[in-house]
């Protein structure tokens, strides 16, 4: 038998069981797993015969505490139990169920179980908290200085609107991504690349000057480069380079004195 995965956002619960309603499928179950990043709810529906019985699961990502989803009981009655198991276990904010026993569907001696973690959890999950707070403020610091070198380049005087840290843009995704499969972070984080390229040659064109050289770490690659060459053609690639250098910043200060 055939599993198919597809993530899938709240928006879409709705109008894919009326898919697989009309397709004349068979509803398996709502599965919840406890995530970091909240709840998973996966949706899973059994094609028919001529489909090889496969099965369809649609994941729906980090649902938090505060967040209400959809019940699928229109199309689908035999979901009630698992919708209500999924408020009752594990907190889940389900409306207009067809069945709704209202918390009562469990008796349970304390409120959203399945929610519970272990110490170790606890102190793992703490831990990359730490991390990922400590590498943003790192990004952020990093960021500040190639700013203020920027500008410095740029010369003094010129107003532009604050820069966008996108060190720490990058962070905040990357951690969001350690949430998610492979596939769907790869996605992401493509997505996240293009926007931030966009912006940044939006922001140069705008200002209509080029982005800062940092030449300390184009100076530490030549002679990393040097470091495999002959003495003497390394001296010449060396005086090549910092030739370069000074043209260029010869020429920057010729035109910020404009």
């Amino acid at each position: 038998m055939a599993q198919h995965f597809e993530d899938i956002s709240i928006d879409d619960i709705l109008s894919v069981a009326k898919r697989e309603h009309e397709a004349h499928s068979r509803f398996v179950q709502v599965l919840c797993i406890n995530g970091e990043a909240g709840i998973d709810l996966v949706y899973s529906y059994q094609k028919t015969a001529d489909q090889d019985y496969a099965v369809h699961n649609y994941r729906v990502h980090g649902v938090k505490p505060e967040t209400h989803i959809p019940s699928v009981t229109k199309f689908y009655l035999v979901a009630f139990p698992f919708e209500n198991e999924a408020h009752d276990l594990f907190g889940v904010q389900v409306d207009d169920i067809a069945i709704d026993f209202k918390g009562g569907f469990y008796k349970v001696a304390m409120d959203k179980p399945m929610t519970v973690i272990s110490p170790a959890q606890k102190a793992a999950r703490e831990k990359a908290a730490k991390l990922a707070a400590a590498k943003a403020a790192k990004a952020a610091k990093a960021a500040q200085e190639a700013a203020s070198k920027a500008k410095a380049a740029a010369g003094e005087g010129i107003q532009a609107a604050p820069a966008i840290d996108w060190e720490a843009e990058r962070a905040k995704v990357e951690a969001k991504c350690a949430n998610l499969d492979a596939d769907k972070a790869a996605k992401v984080m493509a997505a996240f690349e293009a926007k931030m390229k966009k912006a940044q040659a939006e922001a140069a064109k705008a200002a209509d000057v080029k982005p800062a050289v940092d030449w300390e770490a184009e100076r530490a690659k030549v002679e990393a480069k040097c470091a495999n060459l002959p003495e003497d053609k390394a001296a010449k690639v060396m005086a090549a380079f910092e030739a370069k250098v000074r043209a260029v910043q010869g020429d920057a200060s010729a035109k910020g004195g404009e």
